[in-house]
């Protein structure tokens, strides 16, 4: 009886919808960006990755680029970029806004999971549906600037998603190497009792800003972390002519979306009137009405109840958004993780009061943009305010939704 030979086995790799979707995202975001004429904040980081290559001034004021506002690190991750040129690199930082959009969608799926995987298919539709409309605006911004903002997410998603694994502190170091705001994970570490994970990101930090100056020394021998504190850090948070110098970001900004910039344009000569919209005061009763309102918020974080790792990063993201003195728009791609969250939370209990004001407001977020309801309305809207309160109904939003691991373990059991 002669053999028969077996049949050859054939990987069968099996596109699933999500993966779909992944890949349309990188194919999305590539070609959006690298088709862009003008790299716009990208040559920023391309001048300062050069600068600091060369051992020039990396804070300098020239007429190429917007002046570089970040702490050192992000200039040491942009310094590979500047050995090609300007459109060859344009088209590599199109790649690496792929993947971190990618990173930032799987990371924040991986998170939120516990929360919307019990939904019944019916629920999924409109739950893919809602987070579609609430999350492509704050998706697309990082990209239409070519802002760093969606690698700083992804780092600080991933760090939260490997905390289980020991080493999540090094990503969250990362980003806070890239953009000073993240620290305020720190606190939430030791919350946590996440120690391990508490002292490798409060050592990476310090390792990482000493980094640019080992291997690319400045031309004055000073370290490149303490002339970002003097020539960025300090005039930002400052008001009055010691905060206008060029490129940086003053509290009473118009596009500074942050809770210090919106109380500075409530209470101080704001962007578009030619005094405060509401109350004029002084800058020392506007820095401490923050402090106050700051202060609250934090400890209504530190003493609500525990819930799932995901709800509690969610926390820490809105809270870093209100904190910083510098968040742009493109800064609120972080806000596709607390969407998640609460819209499956809203899909599960639709006639919830809270539920139904809280479509209203996650949908109107994507309907307040230019060339659909106008740019002046759509401008005073954004100026004044409203992304922060957004993100402070959102953070409402999480402290009363919040869930506890049995809950969400109930839920999965759950047909």
């Amino acid at each position: 009886m002669a053999r028969t030979r077996p049949p050859i086995l054939r990987r069968q790799v099996k596109l699933s919808p999500y993966k779909l979707l992944l890949a349309g995202l990188f194919v999305y975001a590539t070609l959006f960006v690298g088709l862009r004429s003008r790299p716009m904040d990208f040559a920023t980081y391309y001048h300062a990755g050069r600068w600091l290559r060369t051992g020039e001034d990396l804070y300098q004021f020239s007429p190429l680029c917007l002046p570089f506002s970040y702490p050192p690190f992000a200039a040491w991750l942009c310094a590979p970029f500047s050995l090609v040129s300007l459109p060859a690199a344009k088209w590599l930082w199109a790649v690496t806004q792929g993947v971190a959009l990618v990173l930032v969608v799987h990371f924040a799926a991986c998170l939120s999971r516990p929360a919307w995987e019990p939904l019944a298919p019916a629920q999924r539709r409109w739950f893919l549906v809602a987070v579609t409309l609430m999350s492509v605006r704050h998706l697309n911004a990082p990209l239409e600037s070519s802002q760093t903002d969606l690698m700083i997410t992804a780092m600080c998603f991933g760090g939260v998603l490997w905390l289980q694994r020991g080493w999540g502190g090094i990503p969250l170091a990362a980003a806070v190497g890239m953009k000073a705001a993240p620290l305020l994970f720190l606190p939430f570490l030791a919350r946590w009792r996440q120690w391990r994970a508490a002292v490798m990101m409060g050592v990476a930090v310090i390792a990482l800003n000493i980094l640019p100056s080992v291997q690319f020394p400045s031309p004055t021998g000073r370290w490149h972390a303490t002339l970002w504190i003097e020539s960025m850090a300090r005039p930002a948070v400052q008001a009055g002519p010691s905060a206008n110098r060029t490129g940086v970001w003053r509290a009473d900004e118009g596009f500074n979306q942050s809770l210090g910039g919106t109380l500075s344009r409530y209470f101080r000569k704001g962007c578009y009137s030619v005094d405060a919209l509401l109350v004029r005061l002084e800058p020392k009763m506007v820095t401490g009405l923050f402090g106050a309102l700051g202060a609250g918020l934090m400890a209504c974080a530190m003493l609500a109840r525990r819930g799932s790792i995901g709800h509690d990063a969610a926390v820490v993201m809105a809270l870093v958004l209100l904190f910083s003195p510098k968040t742009s728009k493109a800064q609120y791609c972080s806000m596709l993780l607390p969407i998640l969250l609460l819209t499956a939370a809203a899909v599960r209990t639709p006639k919830h009061w809270a539920s139904i004001l809280w479509f209203i407001v996650a949908i109107a977020i994507g309907l307040l943009t230019k060339d659909i309801v106008g740019s002046k309305p759509c401008n005073i809207l954004l100026d004044y305010g409203y992304l922060v309160w957004f993100a402070l109904v959102v953070l409402a939003y999480l402290w009363l939704r919040t869930e506890t691991e049995s809950e969400l373990t109930s839920h999965a059991g759950k047909p």
